[in-house]
């Protein structure tokens, strides 16, 4: 079985010296793995891969996630630490039942950035960044969703959240098949017998039915057997240990810490002096269900008060247009000040009256007309 570890930040060939001298490592990338892959015993079916990375530049992650999947091995990944950005699309590499980490391990999701941009920045170069940047989250959505079967929705939510989570979750998720709970292996005391040149009388020991089973299954004392405990991480993402091998807890398993943990599926597991002393189901009262209906229309109601008042894109295109040009103070000098004079409008009261106080020559030909006319 070929090993491979994973356990730098992923960078460009070109970027190796550039992170190295910002962090004192120069990297990991994409010709590293050519060069792995190319030193494979053909013969050699399998490569384990272990991972302990905070991701890096996705061009060199996707082009590592294909080529490990185009290697034709058979690849499992284990998780040993922290598992980040595009490290967990180098995990995805694995299928499900061949992905697994340790209890301490960490996992992070994210929506893709730009970590700098030196540029001067248009509003053309700014809707292109903007597309660029959901493209690449599309991408990254459509291999999760691929390679974890969980629903796009909860994916996304989980990247925008942008924060750390523990094995439970990501086998919730579907980014592994299972959490691993190490073994120590029993030391081995060896002892040298001393043997007497004189010959004494051997005492023979009794031994108790208990001694007898310990005994056969190669243990001195009770101490000696070695404990089987389940790890799991609860909402908060501290590490619950239950000493049952599988199942669910149950009250009387022996567990620390002590303390209320709260679990993701709702429920609370009261620890106290190393046992589980009471497990609370997650509760939804009526008073409760109906204030999240409130709640919820509340909020509904909001959402539409928002959406009235949204600027759209056109608008928001043209403020910061005008930002860049200068804001307000640069608006009020290049924009006319001319106004349109208010202009008075005549009414007719009546036939014979006319409010104007100014006549045309016909206007007063024909006033004097009828004026002659009424006098006869």
């Amino acid at each position: 079985m070929a090993k491979l570890y994973i356990n730098k930040d992923i960078v460009a060939d070109r970027d190796k010296l550039e992170n190295w001298y910002l962090t004192g490592d120069e990297g990991l990338s994409f010709p590293d793995i050519q060069c792995f892959l190319s030193w494979l015993d053909p013969a050699d079916p399998t490569i384990d891969i272990e991972i302990h990375s905070c991701g890096g530049d996705t061009v060199e992650g996707y082009a590592i996630y294909d080529a490990l999947r185009a290697s034709g091995k058979d690849i499992s990944c284990t998780v040993v630490g922290r598992c980040a950005s595009m490290a967990t699309i180098i995990l995805l590499s694995a299928p499900l039942e061949r992905r697994k980490a340790y209890p301490h391990a960490k996992f992070l999701i994210h929506n893709p950035y730009l970590a700098k941009y030196d540029d001067v920045l248009d509003l053309e170069t700014i809707e292109s960044l903007k597309s660029s940047l959901e493209a690449e989250k599309a991408k990254m959505l459509a291999v999760y969703v691929e390679r974890t079967g969980a629903e796009s929705s909860v994916l996304e939510a989980q990247m925008n959240k942008e924060s750390w989570f523990g094995g439970e979750i990501a086998k919730q998720l579907g980014f592994i098949s299972a959490v691993l709970v190490p073994t120590t292996a029993k030391g081995v005391d060896y002892k040298l017998n001393s043997k007497k040149m004189n010959k004494e009388k051997q005492v023979t020991v009794k031994q108790s039915i208990i001694d007898k089973l310990l005994a056969k299954c190669g243990y001195q004392k009770i101490e000696d057997i070695p404990v089987i405990s389940m790890e799991l991480t609860d909402a908060e993402g501290n590490v619950l240990t239950v000493e049952r091998e599988e199942g669910e807890p149950q009250v009387g398993d022996a567990a620390s810490p002590d303390g209320e943990h709260v679990m993701p599926d709702g429920k609370t597991i009261i620890v106290t002096d190393g046992v589980i002393t009471e497990i609370k189901e997650e509760e939804n009262s009526g008073e409760d269900i109906e204030a999240l209906k409130n709640r919820i229309e509340e909020l509904e109601a909001e959402n539409a008060t928002l959406k009235v008042n949204a600027r759209t894109v056109e608008d928001n295109k043209i403020l910061n247009a005008v930002k860049m040009a200068g804001g307000e103070n640069w608006l009020a000098k290049h924009c006319s000040t001319y106004r349109v004079s208010l202009r008075a409008q005549t009414f007719k009261a009546t036939v014979d009256h006319q409010d104007s106080a100014e006549e045309t020559a016909i206007q007063r030909k024909l006033r004097e007309e009828r004026e002659k006319r009424a006098k006869k």
